[in-house]
């Protein structure tokens, strides 16, 4: 999470594994220390029934320690909502019916989290309750059966040497609607011509979901992000989290004056 004028949803530095590039029998590889059980299991079980999908190779498993394939290069935000490689990854995952065999990340947004972050933000009166109304009607993000990355955020994307667009960090591997996945690609709050170019491209590969239901899923889904990294920011002591405090006090009520209609 280092791009503050770009993206919000990069939840790949806020993890408590600690990633270091390190040499393994002469090879050059991405050792994940202390890594989640559900990124452990993706990598054992989960990687190689996800046919099309690409993801780091594992080169050794050390309990909770990953030592992964190094992903050499890196990929703009905008560089990936114009790569039709990400969407069709990504609805391969989300129309794939492989059942996990390992307990994976349980995705949810409750009030309580709502009610922590609004502490933290200090939002106008009606700013909040719109927030509110925004989680109260949030269940349908969870309640669908598909797989989902569950962090694609730019930060999470590389490129091999061979050109191939890989995508790693899988700590937050479970269910959920697809608009949870393609929230991360919309800049910042994004506005809602934003929302309807990232649907147009997605629907393309996969149409299970009409335009308008993705539509209010990804506000939906870009509100509860911004929930969840603001509470992750302030639990963790983030050393620049009043920066991103302050982003969200400015540009969220403008936001959801933007987006009050579409819901």
């Amino acid at each position: 999470m280092t791009k503050i004028a770009c993206n919000f949803d990069d939840l790949s530095q806020m993890g408590e594994s600690k990633v270091t590039l390190v040499e393994y029998q002469g090879r050059t590889c991405i050792r994940k220390q202390g890594a989640h059980s559900v990124e452990t299991g993706f990598y054992q079980f989960a990687a190689s029934e996800l046919k099309g999908v690409n993801t780091p190779k594992l080169v050794w498993l050390d309990q909770h320690d990953l030592y992964l394939e190094f992903i050499p290069r890196k990929v703009s935000l905008e560089q990936l909502v114009e790569h039709k490689s990400v969407f069709k990854q990504l609805s391969l995952i989300h129309q794939s019916d492989y059942q996990p065999t390992f307990p994976v990340k349980q995705h949810r947004w409750q009030l309580e989290d709502t009610e922590f972050a609004l502490a933290t933000l200090g939002l106008p009166d009606m700013c909040e309750e719109m927030v509110r109304s925004i989680q109260a009607c949030s269940a349908d993000l969870f309640v669908p059966s598909g797989l989902i990355c569950g962090d694609s955020n730019d930060g999470n994307w590389g490129v091999r040497d061979s050109g191939e667009l890989v995508l790693f960090d899988w700590e937050r591997f479970g269910f959920g609607s697809p608009a949870i996945d393609l929230a991360p690609l919309v800049k910042g709050m994004g506005s809602l011509d934003d929302y309807l170019h990232i649907i147009e491209k997605y629907l393309f590969y996969n149409s299970s979901l009409s335009d308008r239901t993705l539509l209010k899923q990804l506000i939906i889904a870009k509100m509860w992000i911004a929930i969840e990294v603001t509470n992750l920011l302030k639990i963790r002591q983030k050393a620049d989290a009043e920066r991103y405090f302050n982003w969200y006090r400015t540009h969220l009520p403008i936001w959801l004056n933007t987006i009050e209609n579409s819901l």
